[in-house]
């Protein structure tokens, strides 16, 4: 019954996200609702209305699990490979442009973190 709980508290989310997407298309504004969910289910977390503890093992388990989600992805370039074919030094150049931009970017903020927390070690000091 505790694994019930947790997955429809999760579940429960994604409805209202894919509600709230719903309403804004009527505004013509497209936004995901499982996009919606995640950050309304964060903001729940955070302020403490929603305890960790009680979404802790479902969430755990699709962590653990999260590669079988990738599948049907997976599956469906594989059927269209046909039209990557034709784009494919498009993508390759895609792919090395955005890696590189990514871990550029992720190294000026390790650096940048741990200068701020080098500061402030320095002046609690």
């Amino acid at each position: 019954m505790k694994i019930l709980k947790q997955l429809l508290i999760i579940i429960g989310f994604s409805l209202i996200g894919s509600l709230i997407s719903y309403l804004l298309r009527l505004m013509k504004i497209n936004f995901p609702g499982s996009l919606i969910g995640m950050i309304l289910l964060f903001i729940f977390l955070i302020i403490g209305i929603v305890k960790e503890h009680s979404i802790k093992d479902v969430a755990t388990f699709f962590i653990d699990n999260m590669g079988i989600f990738f599948v049907p992805g997976a599956v469906a370039i594989l059927n269209k490979l046909e039209l990557i074919n034709e784009i494919w030094w498009k993508l390759a150049i895609v792919i090395l442009v955005g890696f590189l931009v990514s871990f550029i970017a992720t190294f000026f903020s390790v650096k940048l973190t741990l200068y701020l927390q080098e500061k402030r070690r320095r002046k609690n000091d």
